[in-house]
């Protein structure tokens, strides 16, 4: 017998893990589609609360969203919730809404509500076993496995900086890490939240005031393997996290 595909149970099931259950491999039946994933999104939020959003890549090749809940957005030098011990760490730039954003936004109305840009860490710590086993659109459902986002400082004149690299310097555990950084226009960003304005009210999440949206890793994800102290710096910008690990 075939199970049936239901949003609210696989939201429950995900819910269940942030609050102390162990991580499954999977969901008990994967959504059949991006409507599916999203309406698991939906469930979390409602139960969460939102006011973030992630940029990602259905399969690496298709433009989609995770809404993600305001809880997990925490400042610089703050300590982490209990992380898995497979979690890993990205370094990107974040949108700080300083205005509602209507759906069908043109480019100037969306660079008028950017209020500042901010260097941040994305924390990847996935609700299952092994995220990378499980299929993309279970990963889809869990927020493309969004963990937390430490907010650094404000990056000055961030669309003149971000028009080429940032010269990202990362350290885990006061050792440098030597990883490649990948270059984000600001036109990427602002096409991103132009076509999100239309989606997050599709999804009866308007964007509003104070949201914060993250564009894609600069650097990373790279495994923290254990490491409990994060920190990066560009542009004169800097961001820092305290880390500890839950017990599997």
């Amino acid at each position: 017998m075939t199970l049936a595909f239901d949003a609210a149970a696989a939201a429950r099931t995900l819910l269940d893990i942030r609050k102390g259950a162990p991580r499954p491999p999977g969901l008990p039946v994967t959504p059949p589609d991006t409507a599916a994933a999203y309406a698991v999104q939906r469930a979390v939020i409602a139960e969460l609360g939102g006011g973030a959003w992630k940029m990602a890549l259905l399969g690496g090749r298709d433009r989609h969203a995770g809404a993600l809940p305001g809880g997990l957005i925490a400042s610089s030098g703050d300590t982490s919730p209990p992380l898995p011990p497979d979690a890993s760490i990205e370094v990107e730039t974040a949108l700080i809404l300083g205005a509602d954003l209507a759906p069908g936004a043109d480019e100037a109305a969306v660079l008028a509500a950017i209020a500042e840009v901010r260097l941040c860490f994305e924390i990847v710590a996935s609700r299952y076993a092994d995220r990378t086993a499980v299929a993309p659109l279970e990963a889809m459902a869990d927020a493309f496995s969004a963990g937390g986002i430490v907010l650094g400082d404000p990056l000055e004149g961030w669309r003149e900086a971000t028009s080429g690299p940032l010269g990202i310097r990362l350290w885990l555990d006061d050792q440098p890490v030597e990883a490649a950084e990948t270059v984000q226009g600001p036109d990427d960003a602002l096409s991103f939240l132009a076509w999100l304005a239309s989606h997050a009210a599709q999804q009866g999440l308007p964007l509003r005031r104070g949201d914060l949206i993250i564009t894609g890793a600069r650097m990373g994800p790279l495994p923290l393997n254990g490491a409990t102290r994060a920190r990066a710096t560009a542009c004169g910008a800097e961001v820092s996290a305290s880390l500890h690990y839950k017990a599997e």
